[in-house]
């Protein structure tokens, strides 16, 4: 008997959590709706809490955050969107349409400098490793996979069981190629997760940044490197104190942007 209430009242919690956190949400678009960006992007947060994170409730939350001139949350948590949801044009439209600003930003801050704002472009490999990797979700190739592999299983029958020497043949090559490609599918698969779990791409929060040669506040600028909030950056190392917490991070934009930035000014996607 007991048991049954402990389950009954896990029940209604459920419920209730799930049916405040629509709540929250409802209001958080009323609030967008109304011009109300502040109050939505709380509200957006306060969702993710309850019911944890989504791609469409990161993409509008940084859309209010973008529209409260927060370009730099507005990145973070469209990137962060696109890695739930690599296959939406919304999500890249966006994130798109911030990088050129922001690039546009950069460029003011040079002050007589020519030095490039944009990232380096892709060698052939790693455009298709990234393709691969960022441009579909890591489920998506493991569908493929088990769906190859029963493709796989099915030619192997046929091998086996068939008279025809023809169907056995097509069961043969068939099965040789479905496995192969599964296999194939199957390390794009992991190649996806690891990106989607990776801490190498962090987007500057603060308003401007200034790159050091060192990871310490008194430390030259680095070429006199500015950035803006909303800046895509690599991290290429850390710094910890004696407690274990980053305090610094190594990043680099190009090869013309590389120093170091205190922790609080960036933030990892």
């Amino acid at each position: 008997m007991k048991s049954k209430i402990f389950a009954i009242l896990t029940l209604v919690l459920l419920a209730t959590g799930i049916c405040s956190a629509t709540d929250t949400i409802t209001r958080a678009d009323s609030a967008y709706n109304a011009k109300d960006y502040t109050e939505a992007a709380r509200l957006y947060n306060e969702a993710m809490m309850a019911e944890g994170t989504s791609a469409g409730l990161l993409f509008n939350l940084g859309n209010a955050y973008f529209q409260t001139g927060d370009y730099g949350q507005a990145m973070v948590n469209w990137l962060r969107a696109r890695r739930l949801d690599p296959g939406s044009k919304e999500i890249k439209t966006n994130i798109r349409f911030l990088q050129n600003r922001v690039e546009d930003a950069n460029k003011a801050e040079q002050r007589g400098k020519r030095l490039r704002v944009n990232p380096d472009e892709q060698g052939f490999f790693q455009a298709v490793g990234d393709s691969i990797s960022i441009g579909t979700a890591s489920n998506t190739w493991a569908i493929w996979a088990v769906t190859l592999f029963l493709l796989f299983v099915g030619c192997s029958a046929l091998y086996i069981f068939a008279a025809n020497v023809i169907l056995r043949k097509t069961g043969f090559f068939g099965g040789i190629v479905c496995f192969l490609c599964s296999l194939v599918f199957l390390i794009f698969s992991f190649m996806s997760a690891r990106a989607a779990s990776s801490s190498s791409t962090g987007v500057v929060i603060a308003y401007k940044v200034a790159l050091l040669t060192e990871p310490a506040k008194d430390a030259d600028s680095n070429k006199g490197g500015v950035l803006t909030k909303g800046t895509q950056v690599q991290v290429l190392s850390e710094e910890v104190d004696a407690e274990g917490t980053v305090t610094w991070y190594k990043v680099r934009l190009n090869s013309d942007y590389i120093g170091w930035v205190s922790a609080s000014d960036l933030e990892i996607v």
